[in-house]
Order: structure tokens, then sequence, then C-alpha cells
């Protein structure tokens, strides 16, 4: 006789997720971070990974797209932190947060964020 064998449930934990997903994601204090361009409109932005980044929204929609340029302040950074790409609103929450995600990014352009992330993170254990 041939039967199957049941396979065993999993359950995904949703905080423990999300604060994964924290560890790589810089946070900037009130005050701090840089603007950039978006279809015309200077935003601040709130927060950044290597996947992205999120804003504030003005007036925007998901799935807009635009390309945006800027240059990043990383510490204890001596190459070139220009930074291009084109940005895609994935998706706005329900505090009018515009989540993106880079698009048209080059591994090296990936890796100044990582490096960013790193030292920001790193700086703010030391202070």
């Amino acid at each position: 006789m041939f039967w199957k064998k049941k396979k065993p449930e999993t359950k995904i934990i949703r905080h423990e997720t999300e604060e994964l997903r924290q560890t790589y994601r810089y946070h900037f204090k009130e005050g701090q971070g840089f603007s950039i361009l978006f279809k015309g409109k200077t935003v601040k932005v709130l927060d950044i990974s290597a996947g992205g980044m999120s804003f504030k929204n003005q007036g925007f929609k998901p799935y807009d797209v635009d390309a945006i340029r800027f240059t990043l302040d990383v510490p204890n950074y001596k190459g070139n932190t220009s930074f291009s790409a084109e940005l895609r609103i994935l998706s706005i929450d329900e505090d009018h947060h515009c989540h993106c995600l880079f698009e048209q990014c080059s591994l090296e352009q990936y890796e100044l964020i990582h490096k960013y992330v790193l030292e920001m993170q790193k700086n703010d254990l030391a202070h």
C-alpha cells in the first residue's frame, strides 16, 4: 500500500522576520538624513537599505518611478560615494510613507549602500 506522508506544518513568526529586516535598514533620527528629488519634488529620506528607501508621500502613487541621484556621506570611506538608480514606489502605507525599491542599480551601488548602512550603525553605537 502507498500513502502520502504528511508534511510538517510550519509557522511563520512575523515579528522575527521584521526584526531581521531592520538589521539591514538604517532609520534616520529626527533632523538627520538627506533629501532627494523624486518626480520633481524634494523628499526627505526616512530610511535606507541596499534594496531601497522610504519617504513621506507627496501625492505619489504606487509604481511611480523616477531616476534619482545623490551622494552619500559614508564615514570611514574614501572612494566615490555618488549613487544613481531608478527608484520605484512599491507601496504606500497607512502613515503615508512610500516604500521604494532601487532598480537599474549596479553591484557597486548596492555595495555602497551596504557600506553606508553598516558605517552609520557603527557610528550610532559608538555615540
